[in-house]
């Protein structure tokens, strides 16, 4: 079982990096998307990067000891990215501030950016 949830790592971590990125591009570029939309697409997001974040959690276990410093911050990054989405999430029917939530949607867009180094580096580190 264990196999079957290391391997479903990277196959489910692209959803939740589309899914977020499309919900983004929606809010930000066009009038006509209706708020549930966007509200959809951020609890969606929210759902695949969980399954993403345990699948990645199950496939890091043998990785774990002693800690490796790629894998620390990717972990890090993905929990700071999931509660920006979160936060945008919660906030989405009532912003409280406008410039501040533009700001959370481009810092969890960057970390989308920075998680997916990271995560190559490493993949790319274990294959050599």
């Amino acid at each position: 079982m264990a196999w079957l949830i290391q391997h479903f790592h990277p196959a489910i971590i692209h959803f939740p990096i589309v899914l977020f990125l499309l919900t983004a591009v929606a809010r930000n570029f066009s009038n006509q998307v209706p708020p549930s939309f966007i509200r959809l697409g951020l609890l969606l997001s929210i759902i695949f990067g969980l399954l993403a974040i345990v699948s990645g959690l199950v496939a890091a276990q043998p990785q774990l000891t002693p800690p490796d410093r790629l894998l620390t911050w990717h972990m890090r990054l993905a929990s700071l990215w999931m509660g920006c989405v979160l936060y945008l999430y919660l906030t989405h029917d009532h912003e409280p501030e406008p410039v501040i939530t533009t700001l959370i949607w481009i810092a969890a867009s960057l970390l989308i950016v920075a998680i997916g180094t990271l995560g190559g580096l490493m993949v790319y580190a274990f294959v050599r």
